[in-house]
């Protein structure tokens, strides 16, 4: 193992690892990339420091500054924990209802984190878009940014170096699977990890099969054509979302419901070993069904977005 200087040049290069005992004889191959080995405990490590390092480079983000975003837990951890490195104060404005790990993580790396109730939200299914219950939280955080000085608000939902990183992690997955990938499977939740590796997959690989994910329970369904929910500005709501269905880049879209994406992540757990969360069931629940379809010889690549650990007072399926 190398030396690093610092634990935020750990963020990143996870390896992929071959399921041997969930798919059966005959299917395709699939992959997964185990994100929560990234030293927060998800792939959002990778967004929180390029958002970070960007907003830096660009004058905005300066000595003295508090970071803020709206999240239903990942980003909000992975911000809080490269926010504290380099130095920075964090809140986090977040709904109520998310498991009570995910804000003990955040509290350990020193955030302060705001509990919002979202107003009218009724469901059926334990699964959460974050994309429709973060609204009131991203309205805060343009109210907070717009009269506090010294307020830098992240904007996970509409930032661009959300995307350009995972342009990154999908140029670590044509290296690792040596350019042969036939299908990538992911969940939606703000947009930037299916967007960013289906971007760099296409680069190269013209004819990869994108298919996007999202939870069954979605009021605002990207199947029926989402772009934004109703009656919010499009300075909280759209974003990458948008860009998905006006890029087209999404061959199929698909719905999990919470149920299958929990039995998927026990079977990860037993069979394969692999510690993931709940929006890992639902990855390779569809990659299952992928790579069926494709059949015997055939590569389908997903993402293990965090750690079970964030689910262990109660399992959903969150985006």
């Amino acid at each position: 193992m190398k030396v690093v200087d610092s634990v935020l040049d750990l963020i990143g290069n996870t390896p992929m690892v071959r399921l041997r005992n969930i798919p059966s004889a005959g299917d395709g191959e699939i992959y997964v990339k185990p994100e929560y080995l990234n030293p927060s405990g998800s792939l959002k490590d990778r967004i929180a420091l390029e958002m970070i390092r960007a907003a830096e480079a660009e004058g905005r983000l300066k000595t003295g500054y508090t970071i803020i975003d709206a999240s239903t837990g990942n980003t909000g951890i992975a911000l809080s924990f490269v926010g504290s490195c380099l130095g920075y104060r964090v809140a986090i404005y977040m709904p109520e209802g998310m498991t009570a790990e995910r804000i003990r993580i955040m509290e350990s790396y020193g955030a302060e984190v705001h509990q919002i109730r979202p107003e009218g939200l009724k469901r059926s299914d334990k699964s959460v878009p974050g994309a429709e219950i973060e609204i009131p939280m991203r309205q805060m955080c343009l109210d907070i940014e717009r009269s506090t000085p010294k307020v830098w608000w992240a904007r996970q939902f509409s930032n661009p170096a959300n995307t350009a990183a995972h342009v990154k992690t999908g140029r670590e997955i044509l290296s690792q699977l040596d350019g042969e990938v036939d299908a990538f499977i992911a969940s939606i939740g703000t947009g930037g990890t299916l967007l960013g590796i289906a971007r760099a997959l296409r680069e190269r690989l013209s004819n990869v099969k994108i298919v996007a994910v999202e939870p069954a329970s979605a009021a605002y369904s990207l199947i029926s054509g989402y772009r934004k929910v109703p009656g919010a500005s499009d300075e909280v709501s759209g974003g990458i979302v948008a860009e998905i269905l006006d890029s087209g880049i999404a061959d199929e879209i698909v719905q999990v419901t919470n149920d299958e994406a929990v039995a998927m992540s026990e079977r990860l757990v037993r069979e394969e070993g692999l510690f993931a969360g709940v929006s890992a069931g639902a990855n390779v629940h569809i990659a299952l069904k992928i790579a069926k379809r494709l059949g015997r010889g055939k590569r389908v690549a997903t993402i293990l977005p965090d750690s079970r650990d964030r689910y262990l007072t109660e399992k959903k399926y969150t985006t």
